[in-house]
Parts: structure tokens; C-alpha cells; sequence
């Protein structure tokens, strides 16, 4: 079985210093089998919560060093930010006893270094209490929300007050939903049957199609999850693949990977109208393959394509899905390491590659066709300033009003784009609908 300390930390490594991602690989060490199903909330916990805190963390270690981290050998830097982590934010597990893994860890790589993690946690340990101060406003708000400065700035641009709102809400621990296959099931009838097998679980509040579940073993390896009634999808997710479903012959997905939006379209069309779905990676286009054939649904097919390649046969035909490639910034709270990985730079390049995808998908629209853009970003360089540029361009769309309830995290702009902030059940995300007129 694997130690869960030492797994978090090559985990970790493998985000902050190989450019893997964190849902990924703790998927893969929890399936594996070789962590104990007693140490999978802990093992999460840690990793997400390091990555989550690691400017904090690494503000802190700074502190009780004399030694640049820039200088520190990587697998100890990150044995010392997953112990600050337990120690500063967890307080079911005693000090002493992090420490002492920590030096057992650092032993078994990096035996030089052992005196030196129990001196700098130690060290730490008798200063916990200490209220650090700081010279400006924004150092303070980056060591409090642990997120870099220039997208501390960029939030406090777009959204004005609801800044710090959003940084709270992308640090919340996220809920799992589930999203009913109600071509098997009524949402009432799988809520029940969850109940009877023991979990806690209740309706998702604006989608009309989703379960909360907050207690319980796996979903995914209980009967409604392997027999397709219920899919992982996060609420906001939910509410995309209605608003494309209008009267029409075929529906296109340009992105569609993993398939989520792309099954809950087929499921709302009965599995009686074509869905195309489409990716540029087999390796996204297998996981496609997996949700359809596990959901039972025959409507969907699946091809590759980048998106930007115009497919003659669909011209003038399709209702399309366009859920473009993203910051991120939405969802943050599940891709932690988002907050140190992208840069404003590559913000710039995405809206590039967003309206050449818009200018392709227009190409698929009938008069009177749909086409629903949405992205899990909370850049609104991405998401309203790209559709007012489409809208400018092509006379011939018309922005469609989206009401989907009231709330907080709710923001509707004039034209009826919707931007939902993130919350206890949400991500982060971007919706809007078009309406070619001619």
C-alpha cells in the first residue's frame, strides 16, 4: 500500500515540476487500489490543499529559512509545503506527528536534508501563532487567498467589489454533483435509490437535472454510476446542453472532451437526433467513447477534428455546442495549480484561438440555428468581449437572453450572457446563446 504522505509529494512534484495535473493523477493513484479507501480523503486533502495554499505556504517557509526555496532541492521543498500545510491549515493531525514523517520522507531521498526539515518545521512550530504583517494591501491578499498578483488584479478589474468573493469561492472545497440520465432514471427516483444505498445526497438547486451528494463511499462504484444513470458534472456544466436544444436535424459538439455536455444533449434529444461529437486528441476522444458507450446511447458519434477545420457537410445544418478550450480561471478549485501555471500572456493567446473557433462554428448555423458558446473561465476577455466582438462582426446573430434563476453568483450582462460566480456547488463559468436571424 502507498504511504499517503509520500504520495502527495510525488504527486505534487509532478504538478509543480513536470506540468501534470493534480485530478489526474490522484485519480490514478486512487483507482490503483493501493491506497488505503481510509486515506483517500487525506491523501486529496493534502495535495489539493498544498497546491490550493502554496504561495501561503511558501511565504511561510520563507520566513523560518535563511535558505533560498529557489535553492532548496525540490523533493524536500515539497515534503516542508506539504507538512506547513497539515500544520498551519489542519488541525486533526498533532504537530509532532507530521514532523517526525516529515523527517522519515526526507530520509528515505534526501537523508542530508532531514536535520534541516525538522529544523525549519520545528522552527515554524514555536512561531505558528505569529501574526505576519505586510507593507501593501495586495501582498496581504496574496498570502490570505494565496493567488499571484496579476490575477488578483485582473479579478478586481472585471468584477470590481465581488473580487474577493470570487477568490473565497475558488478556495472552497467543492461538492461532487452528478447529473441524472433521465432516459433511465427520474432525478427523484435515482435521489432515493442514492439514499437507500446509504449517501447523503439532495438536488442541485438551479439545474433541474443534478444531485448533491455530500456523504457516502465512491458514487462511481455503486450500480446507478455503472449502469449510466449518473455522471460526475459540475452544476454550472449542466445548465450548457439545454439551452442548445431547439428544433433541428443535427447537433454539433467542436469540443467536446470528456463528453459531458455532449451526453446530456443526446439524453435531452431522447437519443433520437444526431450528436457529432469532436476532439483533437484520441486520447480525449476515448474518454468520449467511454461515457457514451457506459450512458447506452447510440445518437453520438465521435470523429476528430481541431475545431477550426470547416467540415463541409455540416455547413448551414447544425445546432453547435462550442464549450471552448480555456484559462480555466472558473475552475480553479478543482485545477488548483491553474493559479501558478498560466500566465496574462497566455490569457491573450486563448482569445485568438476562441474567435478563430467562433468563426468557424457560425459556418454550421441555419437561419434560425443555435449556437451556444461557454467557456469555465472567469476572464471576460474570453467569454463577453469575444461575443460582442462575433456579434459586432456578423450582423446576421443576435444575442438570445438566458434566465436560468436568480442568486448572488447569478450575473446576467445586458444582452443576457450569463457568468456564474463560483460557489458551494458551481464552478466559475461562462454562458451565452446566439440566434442566427438570417
Amino acid at each position: 500500500m502507498m504511504n499517503v504522505r509520500e504520495t502527495a509529494v510525488e504527486i505534487l512534484g509532478k504538478v509543480l515540476h513536470q506540468g501534470a495535473f493534480s485530478n489526474l493523477l490522484l485519480d490514478r493513484a486512487i483507482q490503483s487500489g493501493q491506497v488505503k479507501e481510509e486515506d483517500v480523503g487525506l491523501l486529496t486533502e493534502i495535495v489539493y490543499g498544498t497546491l490550493k495554499y502554496l504561495l501561503t505556504i511558501d511565504e511561510i517557509l520563507n520566513r523560518n529559512t535563511n535558505i533560498s526555496l529557489s535553492k532548496t532541492e525540490r523533493y524536500v521543498l515539497d515534503v516542508l509545503r506539504i507538512s506547513v500545510y497539515q500544520m498551519h491549515f489542519l488541525d486533526r493531525i498533532p504537530p509532532y506527528a507530521v514532523i517526525n514523517e516529515a523527517v522519515n520522507l526526507t530520509k528515505k531521498k534526501a537523508p542530508k536534508a532531514s536535520g534541516f526539515v525538522n529544523g525549519v518545521l520545528r522552527g515554524y512550530l514555536r512561531k505558528k501563532d505569529e501574526v505576519y504583517t505586510f507593507n501593501k494591501k495586495m501582498d496581504q491578499e496574496i498570502y490570505e487567498y494565496s493567488f499571484p498578483a496579476w490575477m488578483i488584479q485582473l479579478f478586481k478589474n472585471q468584477y470590481g467589489d465581488k473580487y474577493l468573493e470570487i477568490l473565497s469561492g475558488l478556495n472552497e472545497r467543492p461538492v461532487i454533483t452528478y447529473r441524472v440520465n433521465t432516459l433511465k432514471m427520474s432525478r427523484d427516483a435515482a435521489l432515493d435509490e442514492l439514499r437507500q444505498l446509504g449517501y447523503s445526497a439532495e438536488k442541485t438547486a438551479i439545474s433541474p437535472y443534478g444531485i448533491e451528494v455530500t456523504g457516502g463511499k465512491s458514487v462511481m462504484q455503486n450500480p446507478l454510476f455503472r449502469e449510466g444513470v449518473l455522471t460526475v458534472q459540475d452544476e454550472s456544466s449542466m445548465l450548457v446542453a439545454p439551452l442548445v436544444v431547439s428544433e433541428g436535424e443535427e447537433y454539433l459538439d467542436l469540443c467536446s472532451a470528456p463528453g459531458g455536455k455532449t451526453m446530456h444533449l443526446a439524453e435531452l434529444l431522447h437519443d433520437q437526433v444526431p450528436v457529432h461529437a469532436f476532439d483533437i486528441y484520441e486520447s480525449k476522444l476515448r474518454l468520449i467513447r467511454e461515457n457514451r458507450d457506459r450512458l447506452g446511447l447510440t445518437s453520438v458519434t465521435i470523429r476528430k477534428n481541431n475545431g477550426l477545420q470547416i467540415l463541409p457537410e455540416y455547413v448551414g445544418k447544425a445546432h453547435v455546442l462550442l464549450d471552448a478550450p480555456c484559462s480555466g480561471l472558473g475552475i480553479i478549485r478543482k485545477k488548483p495549480e491553474i493559479k501558478y501555471t498560466k500566465t496574462p500572456e497566455e490569457l491573450l493567446d486563448l482569445v485568438k484561438i476562441q474567435r478563430d473557433l467562433l468563426e468557424t462554428a457560425m459556418n454550421y448555423i441555419p437561419s434560425g440555428g443555435t449556437l451556444v458558446y461557454s467557456t469555465c473561465t472567469l476572464n471576460q476577455a474570453e467569454n463577453e468581449e469575444n461575443v460582442r466582438w462575433f456579434l459586432e462582426r456578423h450582423k446576421d446573430f443576435e444575442a438570445v437572453p438566458i434566465n436560468v434563476g436568480e442568486g448572488d453568483h447569478l450575473q446576467y450582462s445586458p444582452e443576457g450572457f450569463l457568468t456564474i460566480l463560483p460557489g458551494k456547488t458551481m464552478d466559475g463559468f461562462f454562458i451565452s446563446k446566439l440566434k442566427r436571424m438570417s
